[in-house]
């Protein structure tokens, strides 16, 4: 569904059908709870609606549908439905055609379906089946078996959304680092093609930022053969000089920030902290410069410092660019939303490297809070927190 995080309408918005059950004593027990799982019963009988609503209010959320229709816009409203008990028989629309539609539909497709009817002919069972049930429980029913299947559901719906969810991200994330090798491969071209034609110091001049770019995409390509296990064990991080590693960072970037004509300010010491150094160097500060290079105007300033907090070195990445929108700062980590902006010279990326940054941050024991103006002094501030070392 859409999301997760939002307060969910209470049972009694649900519609004008659930009106015979609002003398029920059950209903002043229906209130929302953070993070409970939250069910769809659909039923025309409303006796049936007051067993389920006894039986799984105290564990659930719920929300109450007495026609398919209503069934099919409530799912369409909700923040977020986890799981539908459903009745076969009901006018209008039988269960069978709504848990068709429901599978149609990409946004309900995935949600598990229960059916829970009197229909009990081996015919039903099979067509609930084949238009998409999860799981067929015949009435009468034993309560314990209820509760107990919806559970199981409800853990396996759980366990295929966490396998999705690492799935896009660990291809993201690998579709990040190969752009970043490509860019440094870009860079080794680049300095060819300027050697090829010149003398001694010419080669001299970009031998610092050819041996960057090889160390750092023979360092990529190595954090890449690791990220399966990091994302269940953790990467394994070593003591970071800070100030190097955006130095390093600065040189990789070199061409880009001339070619904007962008200036830099950088003041960074060598504080130790703890991360792994090609994620640090290319990823998390790599990502947040580029970023900062992009939407700058020629001629403009970016302002790089550091300084100790206790037990954190707190990195912070500054433009004076044109910051960025409010609907754009709310989902600048969500993996799954990729926004990406052109910058102010038209360039282009692929939305996703904001988020792997602060995946690789969080992998370090750190955390990043983001900074942004539109009005006054436009730009954004990005402060990276890292372990301290010694």
């Amino acid at each position: 569904m859409k999301g997760s995080d939002q307060r969910r309408p209470r049972p009694e918005n649900c519609g004008p059908s659930f009106l015979p059950l609002t003398s029920s004593p059950l209903l002043t027990m229906m209130k929302p709870a953070p993070d409970r799982p939250c069910l769809l019963l659909v039923d025309d009988t409303p006796a049936n609606i007051a067993i389920l609503v006894d039986l799984l209010n105290p564990h659930y959320d719920l929300k109450i549908a007495t026609r398919g229709a209503q069934a099919l816009q409530i799912c369409a409203k909700a923040e977020r439905i986890d799981l539908i008990l459903l009745d076969v028989m009901m006018p209008e629309m039988d269960g069978y055609e709504v848990c068709q539609i429901l599978r149609s539909n990409p946004d309900t497709q995935g949600i598990p379906v229960i059916f829970l009817t009197g229909k009990t002919e081996v015919d039903d069972v099979v067509q609930a089946f084949e238009v998409g049930a999860n799981d067929y429980v015949p009435r009468p029913f034993r309560p314990a078996e209820v509760r107990a299947r919806v559970q199981t559901q409800l853990m396996v719906r759980a366990q295929q959304l966490e396998i999705e969810e690492k799935s896009t991200e660990m291809k993201e994330m690998l579709h990040i680092v190969c752009h970043d090798v490509a860019n440094h491969l870009a860079v080794l071209s680049m300095s060819f093609e300027l050697i090829a034609g010149g003398s001694a110091m010419a080669l001299q001049k970009y031998l610092p930022t050819m041996t960057a770019a090889t160390r750092n995409s023979i360092g990529l390509t190595t954090l890449v053969r690791v990220m399966r296990q990091a994302e269940e064990k953790g990467l394994t991080l070593q003591t970071v000089a800070l100030g190097s590693a955006v130095a390093e960072s600065l040189l990789i970037l070199e061409g880009s920030i001339q070619d904007k004509g962008v200036r830099v300010s950088s003041n960074v010491p060598e504080f130790k902290v703890e991360a792994e150094i090609y994620a640090l160097t290319n990823s998390v500060i790599g990502n947040i410069l580029s970023n900062a290079i992009k939407f700058s105007l020629k001629g403009g300033l970016i302002e790089i410092n550091a300084l100790e907090e206790n037990d954190k070195v707190c990195l912070t990445i500054k433009d004076h660019g044109t910051g960025m929108p409010a609907e754009v700062l709310a989902q600048l980590f969500d993996i799954s939303k990729g926004h990406s902006r052109t910058g102010t010279a038209g360039e282009t990326g692929t939305g996703m490297g904001m988020p792997l940054m602060r995946k690789f941050v969080t992998m370090f024991g750190g955390t990043v809070d983001v900074e942004t103006r539109e009005a006054e002094d436009p730009g954004t501030t990005f402060n990276i927190r890292l372990k301290k070392v010694g």
